[in-house]
Formats: structure tokens, sequence, C-alpha cells
């Protein structure tokens, strides 16, 4: 499934999250608790933040959408927000909770189930990370319909019963992430979702 990646229609939707009153935080997650959420809450013009997660970005090849967390909260970093479709780029972080350790492991088998849709479209990949991991390359090639390519990459880490997510995305521009930067963040965020997932 091509991503849109439209700034405006992204900042639209979570800018709301930083513009409201501070509510409470979800049950189990504590403020500050992703990587990059003290970047996101410094720099709202880059960054955007939000409790309400909706979509995961995954890499899959259907509409269909993981569910089922009790919590989460998710960043985004737009490098060039308004900068038009052809050069943007985008990056973030996911971090769900479960009410228990199966109700995540089957958000992971579920990951791995929409990339097999896939077929050879995507360059899927296990790193050796906390309980399980996946994580996966696609790259959508230009077409007289759709002229602008789209590269996906994205990596997902359970622990207990918590899962996160490391993604970017990028057009006709550079990337902002590798895989391995993905992994290693991954790494990092796997030691502490024992705090919230158990371990």
């Amino acid at each position: 499934m091509r991503r849109p990646l439209t700034a405006l229609a992204l900042a639209a939707v979570l800018t709301g999250a930083l513009a409201a009153p501070a509510a409470a935080e979800p049950a189990g997650i504590p403020r500050d608790f992703l990587l990059y959420e003290k970047a996101a809450r410094q720099d709202p013009r880059h960054w955007h933040w939000s409790d309400h997660v909706t979509e995961l970005w995954n890499i899959q090849c259907s509409s269909r959408q993981p569910t089922g967390w009790v919590a989460a909260r998710e960043v985004s970093y737009d490098r060039r927000p308004g900068g038009g479709e052809a050069a943007n780029a985008l990056r973030g972080e996911q971090v769900l909770l479960f009410a228990d350790q199966t109700k995540a492991a089957e958000v992971m088998r579920q990951f791995r189930d929409r990339l097999a849709e896939c077929g050879t479209q995507v360059k899927s990949r296990t790193p050796k990370l906390g309980d399980e991991a996946v994580g996966a390359t696609r790259r959508i090639e230009p077409t007289r319909a759709a002229p602008i390519p789209q590269t996906q990459r994205f990596v997902a880490v359970r622990r207990g019963a918590a899962v996160a997510l490391y993604w970017d995305m990028h057009n006709d521009a550079p990337a902002l992430r590798t895989m391995a930067r993905h992994e290693r963040d991954a790494r990092r965020m796997a030691a502490k979702l024992c705090d919230i997932g158990g371990c």
C-alpha cells in the first residue's frame, strides 16, 4: 500500500494533540518514554506526537490494520513541512502496550503476514532483538499514474506485552534513516519495554 506523504495532512491530524490542553498520560506509558518524545515536544514545527494511534507505520500491501492495544504513543518527524510531495521524507516511532503478551505477539504475527502478502515487493528481515522482531524495506517504483517513487522501511520489536516500531519513508528525496539505525533504536527501546510490558 503506497503511503501518502502529504506533510500538511499529517500535521492536521497530529497537531491537535499539540494544541489541546494537557491530558492524563495513558496508563502504562510514562511521559517522555519514547526515545524521540522529548525532541518532539520541544520542536512542534518539525515533530508531531499523539496518544491516539490509529494507523501503524509497518509495511503492508492491504488496508487491514492491526488493533487491540490498550495504550499507545507515537512521534513523527517531517524534515521539510510543506515542502511538496516529491521532496518529502518522514520518520517516526510508535510504542504500543497490550493487555497481555499473547495479544502483543499476535500483532507481530500480523506484521509478518502482511509482509507475506507483498510477495517480492519487499525485502524482509528478522533482527535478533527483544523477544521477537521483524523488519522490511519496500521500494515502490514510479509509474505513469504515480510518477514519484517511494521507499518504506520499518523495524518492530516486542518485549512482553509491549511493541515498538521505528519507520521511515521518503519519496524522491534522501532517506532520513537507515535500517541499521532503526535496529539500533529498536535495541535501545527493547530494554525499556520491560518497564511497561514485563519481560
